[in-house]
């Protein structure tokens, strides 16, 4: 299936919108992920403070808990994990569900972002035990680890160790309820945010390929414009982008050449045409007037035979020059109210004694009139008729209809032919082209009567067409406009 450049540029343009909208996304989830994370840890430290420096007895234990989750923005105390080694022997306690796989002493405990004292890598201060009379040693920096635990599995937690001399206090979280609660903001963010973005992507790729095919779509409409008649138009690049501007550019250069030649081919052929006009009526009277003055019956043959072919010549010259007005729009006509009716009906009736065994059928309604030029159209209706009888089968069938259509008038020529290629058919309104079985001297014609005709009927705001009917039937379809 055949898509669309500007569908093509519009679904790239959505595609890539949406993949910096996914990247953005991505990036803003990582950092908002860091964001709480470290927002946690700085809660864990606080936490781990409270526990190493205030004195809990067992029975608080709970009531603590409780506490601490609440802080920790925890959703279950089975997020949480609380633990107070003392230096003094058994003077400890930890929660109930703490994990006797977590090895705190190995973990790898970093100082946390305050920018406290580390501490030594048995997690004891620095600082020697106090002496009689010493002052007391400031507490260390809390340390900050990432633990796991073998009877936890897929469970990651972060831990906060806060030491003083007295001991020291753990405090660790799930880190997947910091991911849960962030997860249901991203989501409530997200519903909220991606209809917008998505009318948004699907606004500004629809504006791009719009923009982008502006001066495509010029260029095209210009194209389409282009005729015989209309050759003299040219695009303004002012305002375009530069890329646009050459392609512009070698439209209007392009054109300028085909205008030149055309101009020419049209020229030679309106010189031409007129050049010979001359000669030929004078070759013409010289003729006639050798064939009254000729007794002998061979020398008048002959000389009917010279007349004809002159005939033949003048009615070239005269459709070349009538071709040639026609390319170079200046076709004149000499409009008036015509009653295509009794035309028809005429040239029907002169046609019978043309007829080499075939049925004449004329069907045409009364009253279709047109404005038109009598001569042209008289001339476009003879050519149709003479080539139905002259190319017709001997002893076949030619018909004649018209009728109203809408706003038009409809003639259609048909005729029983000899089986004509599908090749032929195409070339058929080209200029002096007759086809393999009209390429004789017993068939009279110059090849121009369809193209002239054709561009009588164009002249007049019609057209004049081939109609796609089976290979031994030839059918010529004239449309007029109703003025």
């Amino acid at each position: 299936m055949s898509v669309s450049f500007r569908a093509r540029l519009f679904a790239i343009t959505a595609l890539m919108v949406a993949a910096v909208l996914g990247g953005v996304l991505l990036l803003g989830w990582s950092r908002m992920l860091a964001f709480e994370v470290e927002r946690l840890e700085q809660r864990l430290c606080m936490e781990a403070r409270r526990l190493a420096t205030q004195p809990f007895q067992g029975e608080d234990l709970a009531r603590l808990e409780a506490d601490v989750v609440g802080k920790l923005h925890l959703t279950t105390p089975e997020q949480l994990m609380l633990r107070f080694e003392s230096n003094a022997s058994g003077a400890g306690f930890q929660s109930g569900n703490w994990s006797a796989a977590f090895a705190l002493d190995g973990a790898q405990w970093q100082p946390a972002k305050s920018g406290s004292r580390p501490e030594v890598p048995d997690g004891r201060p620095e600082r020697p035990p106090l002496q009689a009379g010493d002052r007391p040693a400031a507490p260390v920096a809390c340390a900050l680890a990432s633990l796991t635990s073998a009877d936890l599995p897929g469970r990651q937690w972060r831990a906060a160790r806060f030491t003083v001399l007295t001991g020291r206090g753990v405090v660790a979280a799930d880190l997947a309820a910091t991911e849960a609660e962030l997860q249901g903001a991203f989501a409530l963010a997200l519903k909220q945010v991606l209809p917008l973005a998505f009318v948004l992507t699907v606004l500004g790729a629809w504006l791009l390929s719009s923009l982008t095919m502006r001066p495509l779509n010029r260029l095209r409409d210009a194209m389409k414009n282009v005729t015989q008649k209309a050759l003299d138009q040219r695009l303004s690049s002012t305002g375009e982008d530069r890329e646009f501007k050459e392609l512009i550019e070698s439209y209007n250069t392009m054109l300028a050449r085909l205008e030149s030649s055309f101009q020419q081919a049209s020229r030679f052929s309106a010189d031409a045409a007129h050049e010979l006009k001359t000669p030929l009526t004078i070759l013409q009277g010289r003729l006639e007037q050798a064939l009254h003055q000729a007794v002998q019956p061979a020398l008048q043959a002959e000389l009917t035979a010279l007349l004809d072919e002159v005939g033949r010549l003048t009615t070239i010259t005269r459709k070349l020059l009538l071709l040639s007005q026609a390319d170079a729009g200046g076709l004149a006509l000499h409009l008036a109210p015509l009653d295509v009716s009794a035309m028809l009906d005429a040239l029907a009736s002169d046609a019978q004694m043309l007829l080499t065994g075939q049925t004449l059928d004329c069907v045409v309604d009364r009253e279709l009139r047109v404005k038109g030029d009598a001569v042209l159209l008289r001339q476009l209706f003879n050519n149709l008729i003479s080539n139905a009888v002259r190319y017709g089968l001997p002893g076949g069938w030619i018909k004649i209809s018209a009728h109203t259509l809408q706003s038009d008038i409809r003639v259609v020529f048909s005729n029983a032919a000899q089986t004509i290629a599908a090749g032929d058919r195409t070339r058929w309104f080209d200029r002096f082209y007759r086809g393999d079985t009209a390429h004789n001297r017993l068939t009279d014609g110059s090849g121009l009567g369809l193209s002239l005709a054709r561009e009588i009927a164009r002249a007049h705001g019609g057209d004049l067409v081939l109609a796609t009917t089976a290979l031994d039937v030839v059918t010529l379809e004239l449309i007029l406009p109703c003025r």
